[in-house]
C-alpha cells in the first residue's frame, strides 16, 4: 500500500512553486494536468518549506482516498487560493 502513495508523489504529472503563480494559474495547471505537485511556504517561519500533490478531481485519487479536501495555497493574488488533495479519514 505505502508503494503506490510513493510511487504517485515520485512521479507527478506537472511540478511547480506555488506562490510564483496567480490562484487562476495554478488552478488552470492542475486542472490542465490533473495533478500537481506544488512547493509552498509553511505557516509558521521556522517550519520548512511544504509540498503536496493538488488533483483537478477524485479520478487522479489512489483508490484507498476517499474524498477531496480544500487546502489553501499563498499565490500572487491572494493568500488563500483553494485547492484539492486527496485525503482519508483513516
Amino acid at each position: 500500500m505505502m508503494l503506490a502513495v510513493a510511487c504517485v508523489l515520485l512521479y507527478p504529472n506537472s511540478s511547480a512553486q506555488a506562490g510564483g503563480q496567480t490562484c487562476r494559474e495554478l488552478q488552470d495547471s492542475i486542472s490542465e494536468n490533473g495533478s500537481v505537485i506544488l512547493r509552498y511556504p509553511s505557516s509558521t517561519a521556522q517550519a520548512p518549506r511544504r509540498y503536496d500533490r493538488f488533483v483537478a478531481d477524485q479520478s487522479e485519487c489512489p483508490a484507498h482516498y476517499e474524498t477531496l479536501k480544500v487546502r489553501l495555497l499563498p499565490a500572487l493574488d491572494t493568500d488563500a487560493c483553494p485547492a484539492h488533495v486527496c485525503w482519508s479519514d483513516d
